[in-house]
Order: structure tokens, then C-alpha cells, then sequence
């Protein structure tokens, strides 16, 4: 077995082919035609994991027993690349053996997985395997085709803070652990396949304790936590029999860039940092345990792996994949080059798409200005080598000319929605694509950092130092979404509500036509601005659209009109449309009905309605808050203030807290909560305010 390298071969590690076999080391031997029939298969995706921050790969900054371990059992393929730095567009190709060109899922929204392409799941379960997932992240929702083919498929995934292109709402990786350990012990004595999909190792860094305490890096620490959740989740698998006769398959989607090319996160550059990842499979029986793979490889690999690992010939054949254990059992590695490519700078920011090769020794990279970079001597990408145009360059370029594939913008509308668009006052046609040579990313990414440097601030309640940040990134690049987003609702919690409408009315004027997200946050926003025929219009093009969301929005706008018998109406429109998955609030929304009726037992059972399918809704805990003390039982109405903070310490949490608390006539309980909140969020303005309102404690709020 290969030993771990020092010193400068640390930075080597992973990525210096083997000079012999593409496969070394010692372990079980496999079947002679390594195929193990009905073995079950665990597939362990974590998301935005770097491959060259785990010891196995050399790292020797953080600790993860669990992680090696598993590698103990495992083949390790030192050189493992994926053809995207997005989550979704990158299991697309986990599950289809594909790469982003041929599903068509070129970034994170926007854009479904084709039906005619058949995912593991859907092979598997007509294979007959049970098959079951568990998501940490609303990017890998089941609207986007990701989830076809499993019979559970666990994606209540909530989050109390804005969405954006930067953090997208999730769910703690133990949850979503224990969600799917419940589903496999329920399939356990049959063939089944289960997918595990953590979020830790995605910004923000907020590992838990002891780990935030135990590393000072916080990328470091959250690879620590996310070792603990995969090491708890593998005991309970041996624990019930099922790890020794498992196939297990893990890895990661992408990586992190962690500033290393001016980008601290990924979604944009094609670089090692963000598209090489670790993937280590281990096979029944500890089958070649131990064994290392140089050679390149690629994560559309794992579809022909898992499908011939359990002997099933109803998996279509991908041309340019090859199986990863027959590479590791010694087949000859193929003679080829791993391909990449990425569009979200152009659909998102306007700037060039970009595309990358990788071979045995060298990266190529497709940008305005072209990249070549010698992996072996520079393995952290710091010379660009372009120019002095070296023999493998010109082979390079010749093939990533014929791989590129075109741009595939969302589909456009009917001409009736198209009109009812152009009446609000947006172009309906697809983003216009401008002449002449688009923008280099490398050119623009300091905007990136400063629009994460406004998110942070705006998150941490300072806002105001948020927004002239943000309106000089939109000066520079007013075509970035998300930007206008964040300012929009950085503006209205500094009581600009009108300035807040404007600027979020641009995300519907830059988005794809047909999208209904950024049609419902307008119209909310002009629904609390008091723009009650702003807010319908909006919102009811957004359910025309069949967006679930718009329904709360109308509900509300018929309650604040007086409207009762309409608000139920529309409300439970909503509910029975989406009945196994209703949009949150509108459970609230339907206890608030009942409420103004003084039905509060019906209020109360609608707020436990709305908990069921959200746990993590603020308004449904306040609410129950809210239906105690008009019973007149304060002490529990107290009580389940004290509950809601438990289960959502978040500064909102702790402010809506203090203000009911402070409402029920507990001045002294408001000022311990507002205490502890403070210590916890010492930076939130919010919670600073309320100091100021709790010294009177009688005015009306």
C-alpha cells in the first residue's frame, strides 16, 4: 500500500500518475468478474468537499478517523475530477453518466433533467432494489428531475435566512443522516440503494461544537464535522449488517476555491481547487481494500461502475466512461482526457463561459484569455504556461473546440404569459445575447468577493454598510441577480421599503421568462409595502405559472382586505393543489383566519399543521406563542417562546422572542432572552434596537 507523501510531495498528492499500474496496494480479492448481484448500494455525496483538505489525499490540518477508515476499505482514485462546480448540474451526471452538455442542466436553477435520461434510481428500481434518498440542500429538489426513480426521497430542507446564488437553504447533514438510516432500516432484508447527500463543507462555515473550537480554519472545521456525520452514519450501517456486503461510493460534487485563484467559493473557475474531488469506493467484502488508482478519472465513472459491480445489463452504455473497479482490479487506464465546462458566469453575471481538459500531467483551460498549467510541478495552478505555447496545448485546444457544446437557455413562454409579462412591465424574450467578446471571469471576481463581503454584512445585521457596497457591485455589473436581491433586502429592513421594490423588481426583468421565484418575492415586498394591486398582479402571474408560493401571498392580501371567506378560499385552493407538499405559510396563514374568528383550537391544530411540514418555521412557533396567551395562559405561552429559540436560535428567533415576551408582560424574561441573544448575535442591529424598546417597556409595538 502506497504510504502518505511528505513534505513538497504533499502538494502532490493525488495528482502524480502512477509510473506502473493505474491500480497498487493490497487488499480482498474481488470476484474474477468483480460483479456482486443484489449488494446494496450507499452512495455518500458531500457537497463543495476538496479533495486535497482530507488526510487521505494528504492533508495533515484536520483529523477524520471515519474517513479513513472507510479509505482502509476502500479503492482510493487519487485523481478524481468533476465536469461542473455547481450541485445540481453535477449529480446530473453522478446519476446519468452524462456530462452537462448531453443532460442539459447547466446550472443550479432554471434548468430540469431530461426524462429520456434514465438515472440510477430509476435503473436500479427496475432492477427491482428499493430505492431511497435523503437531501441536505433545496438545490437537489425533486422539481428539478434529480429526484426521479426513488420511492423516498427526503427533501424538507428549510432555512430562516435569504436564498441566493451564495447560500442556499439546508438541512443538517445528522438530520438528513438519520431521515435515511429510518428509510434502510425499513428496506434493509431486500436489495436497496440509498443516497446520502450532505451540505457541511458549504459556506457558510459554521461548523458545530467541539469541532468550531478544535481547528481555527473554519473549512477545516466543517470537514471535520462532516467526518462525524459520515462516521455515525457507517456504524449504524454496520450495526445493521448491511457495511460489510455494501457497495459504498464516496465523494463529493465539487470543491471549494477558498481564495486560492481570487475565488472563495466556487460556481465560476474551473480550476484543481474546484473540480478535482475525492471519491473512494469500497466494495463487498472489502474487496481491494487498500488500493490506490492514479489514473484520471471522472465522476460519470460511477454510473457504469455501480451497474457493473451488480451485474445488470439494462445500464445504458456512456461512451468515455470506464469502471472504476476494473481500473483498480488492473485494467490498462484508457487514453484519455477528462473534459469540463461551466456556463454559469454567462447565464448569471454576462461573463464568458469557461471549459477545461485535463490529462495525466497538464490542465487546459477555455477562457478569453487561455490557461495551461503543468499539475505535476504546479499542482496549485500559479503559471500560466499559455504563452509560451507547449507541444500538448495545441492538442488540447483542437479537442475541447470539438467537445464545447452550445448554450441552452431556459424555455421561453406561451405568448399569452408572454403578454401578461410585458403588462408588469418586463421583456419576455430570452436574455439577449450581446456581440463582441464577453467578459473575462478572471477579470470580475473581486465583484464576487465584495457582493459575499455585503451578504455577510447585510446577514449580520448591518445593512446599512451592505447596501453602498452592493450598489457599487451592481454599478459595475448590473446584470447580477443576486445582487439586487440581497440590496433589496438590505433597503427594506433599513425601512426603505419603496428603494427595496425597485431594485428586487430587477431580478424578474434579469431572469430567464417562465421563472415565477422572483415574481413572488415582488409581490410580497409590495404587499408590505402597501401596494396591495402591485402584490396581486405579481403574485397571481406567479401562479398562473404554478408557483405555491403565490397563494400565501394572496391569501394575505384578501386577510388584510377583511376578507375571510376569500382568504379560506384561496388557501385552501393552494393546499389541495399541493397537497403533499404545501408551500410554507400557508398552514399559518389559514391559522391566522381562524384566529381573527377566535377559533383558536382550529388556529392552534393549523399552526402544528404548518410545523409537520415545516419544522423550521418561525411563524408557526410565535404563532402558538400567540394562541396560549389569548387563552390567557401566559406561563405557556412563555413556555413555547422558550421552545421556539431552542429549536431555531437564530437572531430572528431571539428578536420575535423578546417582542412576544415583552407583549406578554414579561419584561424580565424578555431582557434575559434579549441577553443571551445578544451574546449570541453580538452584531445584529436588530436585537440592538430592541435594548432601546425594552427601557419602555409599555409603548405600543
Amino acid at each position: 500500500m502506497r504510504t502518505a507523501p511528505s513534505g513538497r510531495l504533499v502538494l502532490l498528492a493525488g495528482l502524480v500518475a502512477l509510473a506502473t499500474s493505474p491500480a497498487c496496494g493490497r487488499g480482498k480479492p474481488a470476484p474474477a468478474d468483480h460483479r456482486f448481484p443484489n449488494a446494496p448500494v450507499v452512495l455518500i455525496s458531500v457537497d463543495t468537499l476538496r479533495s486535497d483538505r482530507l488526510p487521505m489525499y494528504g492533508y495533515t490540518k484536520v483529523r477524520t478517523p471515519a474517513l479513513d477508515s472507510l479509505r482502509k476499505d476502500s479503492v482510493l482514485f487519487e485523481r478524481a475530477w468533476s465536469h461542473v462546480p455547481l450541485t445540481l448540474p453535477s449529480h446530473a451526471s453522478l446519476f446519468t453518466g452524462l456530462e452537462p452538455g448531453s443532460h442539459g442542466v447547466l446550472d443550479n436553477s432554471g434548468y430540469r433533467l431530461a426524462a429520456g435520461d434514465p438515472t440510477l434510481a430509476e435503473l436500479l428500481k427496475k432492477a427491482g432494489y428499493a430505492t431511497g434518498g435523503a437531501i441536505s440542500a433545496a438545490v437537489l429538489g425533486s422539481a428539478s428531475g434529480i429526484g426521479r426513480g426513488f420511492d423516498f426521497y427526503d427533501e424538507k430542507v428549510q432555512g430562516t435566512g435569504p436564498v441566493s446564488m451564495l447560500d442556499f437553504v439546508e438541512r443538517p447533514g445528522n438530520e438528513t443522516a438519520g431521515l435515511l438510516l429510518g428509510w434502510i432500516r425499513q428496506n434493509s432484508s431486500r436489495p436497496f440503494f440509498a443516497f446520502l447527500h450532505t451540505y457541511e463543507p458549504h459556506a457558510p462555515y459554521e461548523a458545530p461544537e467541539p469541532y468550531r473550537s478544535q481547528y481555527p480554519d473554519r473549512y477545516d472545521a466543517e470537514v471535520a464535522a462532516t467526518d462525524g456525520i459520515v462516521g455515525t452514519f457507517l456504524d449504524e450501517l454496520k450495526k445493521m449488517g448491511i457495511y460489510d456486503r455494501a457497495l459504498v461510493i464516496f465523494l463529493s460534487d465539487h470543491g471549494e476555491g477558498l481564495g486560492d485563484h481570487g475565488e472563495e467559493q466556487h460556481g465560476i473557475f474551473l480550476y484543481r481547487e474546484s473540480i478535482q474531488v475525492p471519491l473512494v469506493v469500497k466494495l463487498p467484502g472489502q474487496a481491494l481494500a487498500g488500493t490506490s488508482v492514479g489514473a484520471p478519472v471522472q465522476l460519470t465513472d460511477v454510473f457504469p461502475t455501480i451497474g457493473g459491480v451488480l451485474g445488470l445489463s439494462g445500464f445504458p452504455e456512456r461512451p468515455g466512461t470506464v469502471s472504476l473497479v476494473a481500473l483498480a482490479a488492473g485494467a490498462p487506464a484508457p487514453a484519455r482526457r477528462i473534459f469540463a465546462e461551466n456556463f454559469s458566469p454567462r447565464i448569471r453575471l454576462g461573463w464568458s463561459e469557461l471549459r477545461s481538459l485535463v490529462s495525466e500531467g497538464h490542465q487546459y483551460i477555455e477562457a478569453p484569455v487561455p490557461e495551461f498549467y503543468d499539475l505535476v510541478n504546479d499542482p496549485a495552478e500559479k503559471e500560466n504556461l499559455a504563452s509560451r505555447k507547449p507541444p500538448e496545448l495545441r492538442a488540447m485546444v483542437v479537442e475541447t473546440e470539438r467537445r464545447r457544446t452550445a448554450l441552452r437557455a431556459p424555455a421561453a413562454v406561451d405568448p399569452e404569459m408572454a403578454k401578461k409579462l410585458q403588462a408588469l412591465g418586463y421583456l419576455t424574450g430570452t436574455p439577449r445575447e450581446e456581440g463582441g467578446a464577453r467578459p473575462d471571469p478572471k477579470d470580475g471576481i473581486r465583484s464576487l468577493a465584495r457582493l459575499q463581503q455585503a451578504a455577510e454584512l447585510h446577514t449580520a445585521g448591518r445593512s446599512a454598510e451592505a447596501v453602498p457596497i452592493l450598489r457599487e457591485v451592481l454599478a459595475a455589473n448590473p446584470r447580477l441577480v443576486d445582487g439586487w436581491e440581497i440590496l433589496s433586502s438590505a433597503l427594506e429592513r433599513e425601512g426603505r421599503t419603496d428603494e427595496a421594490l425597485a431594485a428586487l423588481k430587477k431580478t424578474v426583468a434579469l431572469s430567464p421568462p417562465g421563472r415565477s421565484n422572483y415574481l413572488v418575492d415582488v409581490a410580497s415586498l409590495a404587499l408590505r409595502a402597501g401596494h396591495a394591486e402591485d402584490a396581486r398582479r405579481h403574485a397571481e402571474l406567479a401562479r398562473d405559472l404554478g408557483d405555491p408560493r403565490a397563494y400565501v401571498v394572496l391569501g394575505r392580501l384578501a386577510l388584510r382586505e377583511g376578507k375571510l371567506s376569500a382568504a379560506l378560499g384561496v388557501i385552501d385552493e393552494g393546499l389541495k393543489r399541493f397537497a403533499s407538499s404545501p408551500p410554507a405559510g400557508l398552514h399559518v396563514l389559514r391559522a391566522e383566519v381562524f384566529g381573527r374568528q377566535e377559533k383558536l383550537a382550529e388556529a392552534e391544530a393549523e399552526y402544528r399543521r404548518e410545523l409537520e411540514a415545516h419544522p423550521r418555521s418561525l411563524d408557526a412557533f410565535s404563532g402558538l406563542a400567540i394562541v396560549a396567551a389569548s387563552r390567557g395562559d401566559i406561563a405557556e405561552a412563555a413556555k413555547r417562546v422558550e421552545a421556539m429559540v431552542r429549536a431555531l436560535p437564530t437572531a430572528e428567533a431571539y428578536r420575535t422572542g423578546v417582542v412576544s415576551l415583552r407583549s406578554f408582560g414579561r419584561i424580565d424574561q424578555a431582557r434575559a432572552l434579549l441577553a443571551e441573544g445578544r451574546r449570541a448575535f453580538p452584531l445584529d442591529a436588530r436585537l440592538a434596537r430592541e435594548e432601546s424598546a425594552l427601557a419602555n417597556p409599555e409603548r405600543d409595538r
